[in-house]
């Protein structure tokens, strides 16, 4: 059994700030990230796979998210996108513990 409780986004009142943005498209992928200074974030891939035969798809996979008002916990969805669907899943994480699985992922995403 486990339990669940609502984590509220961080919310100055204020404007933020882009962080950073990154935008790659090639001939059969694309890449895009960005993070603002409030804490949210965005991360996906797509490429074809199977390209030229009948079973060619996009598949896509990436993590959206945002720090709680208290700065001390980080809420992600990671999804992935394919012919069997649309699968997500939300984690919810120590913002210190967050950011070392975030720089872990865009590692794998740089190959």
């Amino acid at each position: 059994l486990s339990e669940c409780a609502p984590v509220e986004p961080t919310d100055s009142g204020q404007d933020s700030d882009l962080l950073g943005y990154e935008s790659v498209q090639g001939r059969e992928m694309y890449r895009y990230k960005y993070e603002t200074s409030d804490g949210q974030f965005r991360e996906e891939v797509g490429m074809l796979v199977n390209v030229g035969t009948p079973e060619q798809e996009l598949m896509v996979m990436g993590q959206y998210g945002f720090k709680s008002k208290d700065g001390g916990t980080m809420v992600m969805v990671m999804y992935t996108s394919g012919k069997k669907g649309y699968r997500a899943r939300t984690v919810t994480r120590s913002a210190r513990d967050a950011d070392l699985r975030m720089k872990a992922f865009l590692s794998l995403l740089k190959g």
